[in-house]
């Protein structure tokens, strides 16, 4: 998979509801779910988002949307 810019994700989010909640989800074979910390850049053009607050175990729905399905906590 390519990395993704700026503008890709950009471009991902403008497709999307701009009311809905935005959370980050981290390991597929122990999913979580956190809500998004800082958003920063550093002097070589990387932008770094942040985890911000673990808000528990990955629902079964966002697993399945993220591709994560063949393991279910939830």
């Amino acid at each position: 998979m390519d990395e993704m810019t700026v503008a890709d994700l950009i471009e991902k989010l403008e497709r999307m509801n701009p009311e809905a909640k935005v959370r980050l989800a981290t390991q597929p074979n122990y999913p979580f779910e956190y809500t998004i910390g800082e958003v920063t850049e550093t002097e070589d053009g990387t932008c770094w988002i942040a985890e911000g607050e673990q808000q528990g175990y990955l629902s079964g729905e966002a697993q399945e949307a993220l591709g994560w399905s063949n393991w279910s906590r939830n």
